[in-house]
């Protein structure tokens, strides 16, 4: 009985690596190799390897030294490529978009209800239709309308940071919800517990924590997700079950709210509005509206969080930045969208938080639809392809000192900003977040008016010495900063009264 009960597993095993030898071979009839990685087990392969899934990018930036930029490995099946430096990623992810611009069909994904997401659609003629759309009411000058709606939000943080100091995020949270739901439904939130809001970041939040270990589980291994709720292991699926039901609420609430005041004739001007009055389809609206919500909330409060991070870390950097507006506002007004020409500094600091602080170190994973040869090197159909976004932005070859916030390495020696925008965080090829005009314009005045008006210091234990921040990140498809103590003030007397004049300024 001993030798039957371990010779079939064995058997099963050996069956399982030749069918996979055998699919190589026919699928690779030159016998081309795979790009380099680090040896592999059979099944397995390389999950064993990786020091901590929660930050594979670093195991992937620490191989890439020793097996190159374009680096191969499978987990349970699954080719991966890893793309470790900016040509690399130029020259697939860019130049062969045709073969790059698939997504992979996640498991998870779908059980949440998220198979909505324009940013997860197949490449096809389906996804062609939602990126045209967003692109007519995303584009730059389609931004400008959006202007006022913007400052408004971005007055109400500092108001919001001066009276309660102590929960930064929260606050940066709110900032990001209540300027995209005037973006995209007209909709005017609550100060706090605004409905509408509560359920998008609850489904955004969701999404972004689903990759526990029984839900990555789910996705190597599909044929999981049938399992029944009450078995042990599959608590994933009553994760997914409350994860669906908030974000078909989160697509249809408010849009249904922006038809009802359409009807009544007092609706604001909005993305859905707009695209109801050119008679796009209901469910492309849907998707494009709650794709751009879940899209901008939480990239936005992740990099405006490592923002103060920096602040805190690199007070010299601070103190420059508020030298620069005040000399451009005189210091006695708050900045405008009117004024980012003037600050060559700002647009710097801007640049380099995108490269200091990854939102999505591994980025959004692209596949392959065929076979592809790069460099002598076979690259398999349905390989994912994941762009090591944290490797590139502390190449230290490009940015000497990764690891310092250092905005001067975007500005020339005539004192003219580089051409190097650091934008690898809107991704790769014709897979480029369309929204990041959006995101980029609230991240940049949510700087530079928390700048302009507020001193962001250390806090001070019991003996008043400065406590130092280290900062730590959490872990998933999006990270944050952990909690971190921190003084934030008004700056002076004069800019405590330009925070409470804006709330009679902009009501």
């Amino acid at each position: 009985m001993f030798y039957l009960t371990t010779a079939i597993p064995t058997l099963i095993l050996a069956i399982l690596y030749v069918r996979n030898f055998i699919k190589r071979r026919r699928d690779n009839p030159a016998g081309l190799p795979f790009p380099p990685g680090p040896p592999r087990l059979p099944i397995a392969g390389n999950f064993f390897g990786i020091k901590d899934m929660g930050t594979q990018w670093l195991t992937y930036a620490e191989w890439s030294k020793i097996y190159g930029d374009l680096l191969y490995i499978e987990i349970f099946g699954q080719k991966i490529l890893i793309t470790n430096s900016e040509k690399v990623n130029e020259d697939l992810l860019d130049k062969r978009s045709q073969n790059y611009s698939d997504r992979p069909k996640i498991p998870m994904v779908a059980l949440m209800g998220w198979d909505f997401s324009v940013g997860m659609l197949p490449y096809g003629p389906s996804w062609r239709r939602h990126r045209k759309a967003m692109h007519q009411v995303l584009s730059p000058t389609a931004m400008l309308n959006y202007r006022g709606a913007q400052l408004n939000k971005v007055h109400q943080l500092v108001r919001n940071i001066s009276q309660v100091p102590d929960d930064v995020l929260a606050h940066f949270r709110t900032f990001n919800a209540s300027t995209i739901m005037a973006v995209v439904y007209g909709y005017e939130t609550a100060p706090q517990n605004d409905y509408f809001s509560s359920i998008a970041n609850r489904a955004s939040e969701m999404l972004t924590n689903s990759f526990f270990p029984g839900a990555a589980l789910v996705n190597v291994f599909p044929v999981l997700k049938h399992l029944p709720e009450w078995f042990p292991g599959a608590g994933f699926k009553r994760y997914a079950k409350t994860s669906r039901k908030l974000t078909r609420e989160m697509r249809d609430l408010p849009f249904d709210f922006v038809r009802k005041q359409m009807a009544e004739g007092t609706a604001q001007h909005s993305m859905v509005s707009e695209m109801l009055e050119t008679n796009e389809e209901v469910e492309v609206i849907k998707a494009i509206a709650g794709t751009t919500y879940a899209s901008a909330v939480e990239t936005s409060a992740s990099t405006l969080s490592s923002f103060v991070v920096a602040m805190l870390m690199f007070p010299d950097v601070q103190k420059k930045a508020q030298a620069e507006i005040d000399r451009v506002t005189g210091g006695n007004r708050m900045p405008d969208f009117g004024d980012r020409p003037s600050m060559v500094y700002l647009e710097a600091a801007y640049r380099e938080l995108l490269r200091w602080a990854q939102v999505a170190p591994l980025g959004v994973p692209h596949m392959t639809t065929g076979h592809d040869v790069y460099e002598g090197y076979f690259i398999p159909k349905d390989t994912l392809v994941f762009p090591n976004i944290w490797s590139m932005t502390h190449n230290e070859d490009k940015y000497p000192e990764p690891m310092r916030f250092m905005p001067e390495r975007f500005i020339d020696a005539n004192g003219r900003l580089t051409d190097d925008m650091a934008e690898q965080l809107f991704g790769f090829g014709r897979r480029i977040c369309v929204g990041k005009h959006l995101v980029e314009d609230s991240i940049w005045i949510a700087m530079v008016t928390i700048l302009a008006v507020i001193d962001v210091k250390k806090a001070k234990d019991e003996h008043g010495r400065e406590i130092d921040v280290v900062p730590e990140y959490t872990t998933g498809v999006i990270i944050y900063p952990k909690p971190y103590p921190c003084q934030i003030t008004p700056r002076s007397p004069l800019a405590a009264q330009l925070i409470q004049q804006t709330e009679v300024n902009d009501s």
